[in-house]
């Protein structure tokens, strides 16, 4: 993302990158999403050879479920109705009877977990594989979100419109949706601050930016799970919003006025 801030910075305030940088971050962005494409496509394969290793522990075999486990019997008696005492039976030619038994639903006993003698641990390639392959298609969805959000093609005066009356919260959830990394952000932090925009304000939606986005939290989504990813949104957040507040009560302080210092 370290490009993006070329189509979104004023041209007369923000100097280009050098050419040669330019297209070696772009070639870079291009081999980047290629390769992660590449591994979202092969991520099923992926998944069924992870499911087909052998696992470090298996239930021994040669454990002997008790006949009772947590009060519940391993066998209970047949409730088919059918299963009764027939009426020809002898107990003196036939023995006792005994009902038919059945095995307990509500037993709950399993097998105790022993080392598996075939596993073999994984090498540091093979886990780096399929670490990859779990992450590359939320990789690629925060890819494809970031390029819509970019595609947009959202004013620079249109977001300094909206963080003029934002606020220290305002700005840092701003932030939180603007596809900016720290390359890109400084820039247009720099032309609000120029603009008049309210250094509070600016401060929040700058270390918003840098805190966290929307491909993070949709690849923190996949790989951590929705309560990290969303505790992750939430503590940059308030991390942000707490960074604009410190700013503008040091402005304050220090007798400064609106937004437009140096």
């Amino acid at each position: 993302r370290a490009a993006r801030f070329s189509h979104c910075t004023p041209p007369d305030r923000t100097a280009a990158l050098p050419p040669i940088v330019d297209y070696t971050m772009r070639s870079l962005a291009h081999y980047t999403i290629t390769v992660l494409l590449l591994l979202a496509a092969g991520a099923d394969a992926g998944d069924s050879c992870c499911k087909k290793r052998l696992q470090r522990l298996i239930p021994d075999a040669a454990a002997v479920p008790p006949d009772v486990h947590d009060g519940q019997p391993r066998l209970v008696v047949d409730p088919d109705p059918a299963n009764v005492r027939p009426e020809s039976w002898d107990d003196e030619d036939d023995g006792p009877w005994e009902p038919e038994m059945v095995p307990n639903p509500a037993f709950a006993w399993r097998p105790p977990m022993v080392p598996n003698p075939e596993y073999t641990p994984p090498t540091l390639a093979t886990e780096l594989e399929e670490e990859a392959r779990k992450a590359a298609p939320w990789v690629v969805l925060g890819v494809g979100l970031s390029a819509l959000l970019e595609a947009a093609q959202l004013p620079v005066e249109a977001l300094a419109g909206l963080l003029r009356r934002a606020g220290p919260l305002g700005g840092a959830l701003l932030g939180l949706a603007t596809p900016l990394c720290s390359c890109g952000s400084l820039p247009v932090a720099a032309a609000f601050v120029r603009d008049g925009v309210p250094l509070g304000a600016v401060v929040a939606f700058l270390t918003a930016t840098q805190s966290a986005g929307i491909d993070s939290a949709a690849i923190g989504w996949g790989l951590l799970g929705p309560t990290a990813a969303l505790a992750r949104l939430a503590g940059s957040l308030l991390l942000a919003a707490a960074a604009g507040a410190a700013a503008s009560l040091a402005l304050r302080g220090g007798g400064g006025g609106g937004g437009g210092g140096g």
